[in-house]
């Protein structure tokens, strides 16, 4: 890493320390009394750690404990949707793998469940059961580290007609329109949003009123995504990824299919399918970790002739058991 990148991050990791944010919870998470972490840590989470790998606590220091959930893409969409609708699959591979077979074989994601991590917030729903309290709470959670991805959470009552939120909304509006004026190749949804807060400023960070999600609804700054994503990055990267997206899955559809279906091979040559499923399986292993790596942002062009080898050799692979 760059000595220009490390500045960065240290410049927000101090930023964002001791900040507070809401996040907004759906009625399914409600109905569960979980999280679904998806984007709703942008920008407040360092791009480099996953949304599922982040640690929050209670105010009296209990951890929060991790889940295993499941759900359709109508459910898990919106909750993601920051990080382009075309990488949501390809998260929840990286989040959970088992969701790899139904991802590769099926065109039609939306009649299966997948699987992904969520937060279980029963400790922080006591007391908080009428009907009346539930349509208007929010978490609300404490930066402890930006760098890391730790946080403390509890429970906010949120006053939907808050006085304060106009001024809030047009303190942070500025701060993107100054991001999206000023950089003519923009970067990552994270930056361009980690950005906006720095330029809006500490106090945006003080005392949220609003989430992030009622921002984009409410203020002219509503398609922050879709203007990041036109003008992000540069052309010929995004046709090597995707090249490389669409090969890689290809491939790994090829060896899912040889070893559910090598029974006739197996009688033959029995030792010779052992050793070769070993080798395909790792194959299948590392072409998965290929899909995840694509949406690293630091992916630099040494890395994708790293890649670009692995499909080849893989490919290779394949030729022999053809």
């Amino acid at each position: 890493m760059s000595n220009s990148m490390s500045i960065n991050f240290n410049n927000k990791s101090e930023f964002f320390k001791g900040g507070y944010f809401l996040i907004n919870l759906s009625a399914f998470e409600i109905e569960k009394k979980i999280l679904v972490p998806g984007h709703r840590f942008l920008p407040f989470l360092n791009p480099m750690v996953m949304p599922w790998n982040i640690k929050i606590k209670t105010k009296d220091g209990s951890i929060l404990r991790r889940v295993t959930e499941e759900s359709h893409l109508g459910v898990l969409k919106p909750l993601y949707s920051l990080f382009g609708e075309e990488n949501i699959l390809f998260l929840l591979i990286d989040d959970k793998e088992d969701n790899t077979e139904v991802i590769i074989k099926h065109e039609d994601h939306s009649s299966h469940n997948l699987y992904f991590t969520a937060y279980d917030l029963s400790p922080l729903f006591e007391n908080k059961e009428t009907k009346q309290t539930v349509l208007n709470i929010a978490l609300i959670l404490k930066i402890d580290d930006w760098k890391k991805g730790l946080y403390t959470a509890s429970i906010k009552i949120v006053d939907k007609n808050n006085a304060d939120a106009g001024e809030w909304i047009s303190r942070l509006e500025k701060g993107f329109k100054t991001v999206l004026a000023g950089k003519k190749k923009l970067l990552m949804v994270p930056e361009v949003m980690s950005d906006a807060f720095m330029y809006g400023g500490k106090v945006l960070l003080e005392n949220p009123v609003i989430s992030l999600e009622d921002f984009f609804e409410m203020s002219d700054i509503n398609s922050i995504a879709d203007t990041v994503i036109e003008q992000k990055e540069d052309p010929v990267l995004v046709e090597k990824k995707n090249y490389i997206r669409e090969k890689t899955i290809s491939l790994i559809k090829v060896f899912t299919s040889w070893l559910e279906n090598n029974d006739e091979d197996k009688k033959i040559n029995p030792e010779a399918v052992r050793i070769l499923e070993r080798q395909i399986l790792l194959t299948k292993k590392t072409l998965i970790a290929v899909l995840e790596e694509i949406h690293n942002p630091l992916l630099t062009e040494e890395m994708i002739n790293t890649i670009m080898q692995i499909i080849t050799e893989s490919e290779n692979l394949v030729s022999r058991i053809k």
